[in-house]
């Protein structure tokens, strides 16, 4: 038995994934069943996903509020300061 479903996508999104899935011979409909029939053998998400580390939303937010952070004029002053 087969249900129908919608779901809301951004257009562009749509339309470069719609002429990729084109490009394999699959409708959109035929990319998303095999997304889901991925997804229900595998028991995941079959692509990485993951947080950014608690360093790296430290230097994020640091950047964001200009704290802890050294602007370089040139590449060879950054150089020197990193001694290479």
């Amino acid at each position: 038995m087969k249900i129908q479903t919608s779901v809301r996508v951004e257009n562009t999104l749509y339309e470069e994934a719609k002429n990729i899935f084109s490009k394999f011979g699959l409708s959109f409909g035929d990319a998303i069943n095999i997304f889901l029939a991925k997804v229900a053998m595998e028991k995941s998400i079959p692509f990485d996903l993951s947080l950014p580390s608690d360093e790296l939303e430290n230097r994020i937010k640091n950047l964001n509020t200009n704290k802890n952070t050294q602007i370089y004029t040139s590449a060879n002053k950054l150089f020197e300061d990193l001694g290479i």
